[in-house]
């Protein structure tokens, strides 16, 4: 064997390390992304003072404003973090709301947003944009009030993936 030729053997057995060891750190990584699901109530009449509400920040309200119509967003209840992985793992978030969250694999997450027991959506979206700081809103007209909304709004978890 040549000299050139036992480098070359020598390169080719790091790179081949290298790519299995950076495999296996994305891998391992994969199955840690948490995620934050908040459900949001938009109206444009005040707070009830009979009802458990939260403002939303500062941030989630102005990207909301920002494309909806809504002055008041109040947040019902939030689920934090929750560990998305490979089964699919389902998370009440009121009486009548739940989400299932399942990793399709390293790219995407798979939500199925249940309303009163009833499969309502079915969608599937980027970790990358979430692990970037973006939101993922799902959202839908409330059934009790005409002209309120609701949101299930995600976003990656504060202690992140």
């Amino acid at each position: 064997m040549t000299k050139l030729s036992s480098l070359r053997s020598s390169v080719w057995v790091w790179v081949c390390c290298l790519f299995a060891v950076a495999s296996t750190r994305s891998f391992a990584s994969a199955g840690d992304l948490k995620l934050q699901a908040q459900l949001v109530w938009a109206t444009n009449e005040e707070k009830p003072a009979n009802k458990k509400l939260t403002d939303l920040d500062a941030k989630l309200t102005e990207k909301l404003r920002r494309v909806f119509k809504w002055k008041n967003y109040f947040e019902v209840s939030r689920q934090n973090p929750i560990s998305v992985q490979a089964p699919a793992k389902k998370v009440a978030m009121s009486a009548k709301c739940e989400v299932e969250l399942r990793r399709v694999d390293d790219a995407t997450v798979e939500v199925k947003l249940y309303g009163e027991g009833k499969l309502l959506k079915t969608d599937k979206h980027p970790i990358k944009s979430l692990l970037q700081g973006e939101y993922y809103i799902l959202a839908g007209d409330d059934k009790e009030k005409y002209d309120d909304a609701w949101f299930v709004v995600f976003s990656c978890a504060k202690d992140g993936k």
